[in-house]
């Protein structure tokens, strides 16, 4: 048995292995399969890094993408500091630290932000079909109430570039603790996995399985199902 040192999680990781830890284990624990990158991910990392240099100031946005330009002058209109890809990590004591430290626990992006002296707002582009999901936001919040302990309220969103559409959510510091609490035993799932090694490494059958995952027949029965 080959134990594997439990490495930082983020949203999107842990999303991983709750959808299957066998996809998770070959692709980003072993990884004796690399994902494939599909026309939606790569067009998604486009916009995002075009609206990233335009919030930067960097350069315009090309003509198919200048509607969006509304959603970066709105955002930044709000007095505060603006924040644009801020990488935010922690510590297991649920302290910052930087993102390649030794003792990082956790890690989570803002696409584009304001910070107040007593609010922050912090939203996310999503370049897909509409799928509001409240624990990323919850993450978002605990991340920036961390590494903004001065702030009292988090106003966090995602922005649905292609419909339109916001959908949004409020904490205060009284959410903090019923956050990590939340989160805490999904993350000792994966810890376990990680220390008792294949046998919690288990395939979750699902409609992902017969388009979606790349780790082959040879190493899942349920691949192509």
């Amino acid at each position: 048995m080959i134990n594997y040192p439990f490495k930082a999680w983020s949203y999107s990781s842990l999303n991983a292995f709750e959808t299957c830890p066998r996809r998770y284990q070959l692709t980003r624990v072993t990884k004796e399969v690399v994902e494939r990158q599909h026309e939606a991910s790569i067009y998604g990392n486009r916009v995002h890094k075009h609206l990233e240099n335009y919030a930067n100031k960097k350069r315009g946005l090309p003509p198919e993408l200048q509607k969006y330009a509304k959603y970066v002058d709105k955002i930044f209109s709000y007095e505060g500091k603006h924040i644009v890809e801020q990488r935010m990590a922690i510590d297991k004591n649920f302290k910052p630290t930087k993102w390649m430290a030794k003792n990082v626990w956790c890690r989570g992006i803002i696409d584009i932000g304001v910070v107040n002296s007593d609010t922050a707002y912090l939203l996310d582009w999503k370049t897909g079909k509409r799928k509001p999901d409240s624990d990323q936001l919850k993450l978002f919040a605990a991340l920036a109430f961390a590494h903004y302990p001065y702030i009292s309220k988090i106003v966090c969103g995602f922005i649905w570039l292609k419909e339109g559409k916001f959908d949004k959510e409020i904490y205060t510091k009284e959410d903090i603790q019923d956050i990590w609490e939340e989160f805490l035993p999904r993350v000792q799932r994966v810890e376990i996995a990680y220390a008792e090694d294949k046998d919690k490494w288990q395939a979750k059958p699902s409609g992902l399985c017969k388009n979606w995952c790349p780790v082959g027949k040879r190493l899942c029965d349920f691949c192509g199902v």
